[in-house]
């Protein structure tokens, strides 16, 4: 078995050098002085790190995706709000209904059982009115 050929230590810090392609130590900090990695090759791992360049128009493209939203409207969310619409008035009527019982069996309770629906029936109002806006 062959031994790695040595790898420049930082002078600094004295660990081995993490990115090659820099020129300072990405551990310290500290700057390399000029020449300090001649007459050393490169590691093997890195020769499958070096990326293709990317074509000019396709770096404008990109540049222009940072900058400029996507076309078209974000989707909106009807089907959701229609079951919502459509559901509010059947739990009207249920809760009216339990209202009704409530004050027929427990009238001390039937004011409670109103607040408690009134709440409901305006968090889920509201909760609709939230999901319609986009």
């Amino acid at each position: 078995m062959s031994s790695p050929p040595p790898q420049p230590i930082c002078p600094q810090c004295g660990r081995r050098i993490a990115a090659w392609n820099k020129d300072h130590c990405v551990y310290c900090g500290a700057a390399f002085p000029p020449g300090f990695k001649d007459g050393l090759e490169k590691p093997e791992g890195l020769k499958w790190v070096e990326r293709p360049a990317i074509p000019p128009d396709a770096a404008r493209k990109l540049e222009m995706m940072k900058v400029v939203p996507l076309e078209g409207r974000p989707t909106t969310r009807s089907l959701p709000v229609w079951i919502g619409l459509v559901s509010l008035p059947i739990f009207a009527i249920l809760f009216y209904l339990l209202y009704s019982l409530c004050r027929r069996y427990m009238p001390g309770a039937s004011g409670l059982v109103l607040l408690v629906e009134a709440g409901i029936l305006a968090y889920l109002g509201w909760t609709l009115y939230r999901a319609r806006r986009p």
